[in-house]
């Protein structure tokens, strides 16, 4: 009798074992500039009939980890472009107008013989009515902050979207000297170390945030975030919860949710969030996806691993897993699901 795990095994190239996807910082990342193209990005701001008065719309684009790297003003109707970008996932986010925001993630990896590609792409201003609890109301901590030190915050912002990492760090740590409560700039060098794999020190910065702010919503996703990639699930629980439940439509808050269920072998509680995930932000980095197609063999359900894998195909068509992943479909075909080569292979 063939067991299910030796047959999953045989459906997957080594390529793409089921794996693949487990751990927060082996996620497989896309391709970087290399001998590819760079692309041009154009963003359509979408109007919003209900907007009736003249508005301007902050456009971030960042990486996949949150990262910023280019900023535009637009207004509703008109287009943005970014140019000379490396071919990966990104992430737009459109703010302004009462601290309305909305982001979602581009996959800008074009095919290998596309020469200087350039993606349109359209995105609607963000929702007049929100269900985030933190929408409203500004903790004591926040508004304390010295203008002094919002000066400096905005030269560490300056300096990270230059390129200069290591100035905005110095700003940083200025701003945290002229107010220790500056939940923000505690949060950005929180990151910082995040970004370096020192996650005991993120750990601590993001503690301290979430102390000061129990409502500052980045504070709990990335206090989340880096207790899971040091491999405390049981702690991150709690934070990716409360974040969840401060924003409950944000991809980047359920997709981590979502890893902390499956990284405990809670199953039914991750698809949950998974698939949540792929209602608010299809093309995200984070592959939710691939999780759910890990989920279903696990249950053995292949024909819906199956559907999961093609759903990312369709999305991602030139990610470095295509070929493997392709090749795990024509295994599927050709081998049938794991039950019925149990079925056939059972003694008579």
């Amino acid at each position: 009798m063939l067991s299910f795990r030796k047959c999953a095994r045989k459906l997957f190239p080594v390529a793409f074992t089921l794996r693949v996807v487990l751990a927060l910082q082996l996620i497989p990342a896309l391709p970087g500039a290399g001998d590819a193209s760079l692309v041009e990005l154009r963003c359509k701001i979408l109007s919003d009939r209900a907007d009736r008065a003249y508005k301007l719309w902050k456009v971030d684009i960042r990486k996949a980890t949150g990262e910023p790297l280019r900023q535009a003003i637009g207004p509703a109707g008109g287009t943005v472009r970014f140019k000379n970008l490396e071919p990966a996932i990104y992430l737009v986010c459109l703010s302004g107008d009462k601290n309305r925001s909305r982001c979602q993630s581009v996959d800008l990896v074009p095919s290998p013989h596309h020469k200087a590609p350039v993606f349109e792409k359209s995105f609607e201003v963000p929702p007049r009515v929100t269900s985030r609890s933190d929408a409203h109301g500004v903790s004591a901590s926040r508004l304390g902050v010295p203008e002094k030190a919002r000066k400096v915050m905005l030269r560490s912002e300056e300096a990270q979207l230059r390129g200069d990492s290591e100035g905005a760090i110095r700003h940083l740590q200025r701003a945290v000297e002229i107010y220790s409560k500056y939940t923000e700039a505690l949060n950005n060098l929180g990151t910082h170390y995040h970004r370096a794999a020192n996650y005991t020190r993120s750990i601590e910065y993001f503690t301290k945030v979430t102390q000061l702010d129990p409502q500052f919503f980045a504070g709990w996703v990335n206090l989340g975030g880096s207790l899971l990639a040091a491999g405390k699930f049981e702690s991150a629980l709690e934070a990716n919860r409360k974040a969840v439940e401060l924003r409950p439509d944000e991809a980047l808050a359920n997709s981590q949710l979502g890893m902390n269920y499956f990284y405990l072998r809670r199953f039914p509680e991750a698809k949950t969030y998974f698939e949540k995930v792929v209602r608010l932000d299809p093309s995200s980095a984070k592959s939710p996806q691939l999780f759910l197609a890990h989920i279903a063999f696990a249950e053995r359900r292949p024909d819906e691993a199956e559907h999961q894998i093609r759903q990312y195909l369709e999305l991602h068509p030139n990610s470095p897993q295509a070929a493997s992943l392709r090749q795990t479909l024509q295994n599927l075909a050709a081998t049938g699901s794991p039950k019925d080569q149990e079925d056939s292979q059972s003694p008579p």
